[in-house]
């Protein structure tokens, strides 16, 4: 009896395969073998090689970036859509996405839609921050380490376990979160700086004080 397949079937085995053969290993011969379907299903699908590569680029931006950052922008409360994020991120396929940041450096499509992936993944970081943080290069220095947290994490080798990188996420919402609440115990981190209200007794003073002679 034939196997039926999906056309998701073929993203969801390329996926599989990155994750244990890194992208040397994604072969037509093989994604068919994993399937257990000839080459002949495989062109029932897609016309060639080339364009299999271009709809997988698509299906891995579209369900493990656009949807998810969609979804993240729905919740209104800052510290809420971070956790979202951190939930997301840590639920990503860490090791075929490995694959295909070393697939990047070697094919120029998988480069721009990794480039692309990844200025995504930091805009909704900063935008989700930006309205506590205030200054846009402040808000745009916090997205960036938490990109640098989860691409150093896909690029270390052995793949660690994902609570170290829910781990580095969660101290960096922590730090942002102990910032706001003006909490003296945080810890420092040189050229984090958060809003600070004025002190209504502070104005009061220096309104009473008069000008100085």
């Amino acid at each position: 009896m034939a196997t039926i397949v999906r056309r998701e079937d073929y993203f969801d085995a390329a996926l599989a395969i990155l994750a244990t053969n890194d992208h040397a290993g994604l072969k037509q011969a093989r994604l068919c073998s994993h399937l257990e379907v000839t080459t002949g299903s495989f062109y029932n699908y897609f016309e060639s090689w080339r364009h299999f590569k271009e709809e997988f680029l698509q299906h891995w931006l579209e369900h493990q970036t656009l949807q998810l950052t969609a979804a993240a922008r729905l919740e209104g409360s800052m510290p809420r859509r971070l956790r979202l994020l951190i939930d997301f991120a840590c639920g990503l396929p860490h090791s075929a996405e490995s694959a295909i940041r070393g697939w990047a450096h070697s094919d120029p499509r998988v480069h721009e839609v990794q480039c692309q992936v990844d200025e995504l993944r930091y805009a909704v970081v900063a935008e989700a921050v930006a309205p506590i943080l205030g200054p846009k290069e402040t808000a745009e220095q916090f997205a960036r380490t938490a990109l640098y947290s989860l691409v150093g994490y896909q690029q270390s080798l052995p793949l660690q376990d994902v609570s170290s990188l829910r781990w580095s996420l969660d101290f960096l919402l922590q730090t942002l979160l102990c910032r706001i609440d003006q909490d003296p115990s945080c810890p420092r981190t040189p050229g984090f700086r958060s809003p600070r209200p004025r002190s209504s007794t502070t104005s009061a003073s220096r309104a009473n004080a008069g000008p100085q002679s």
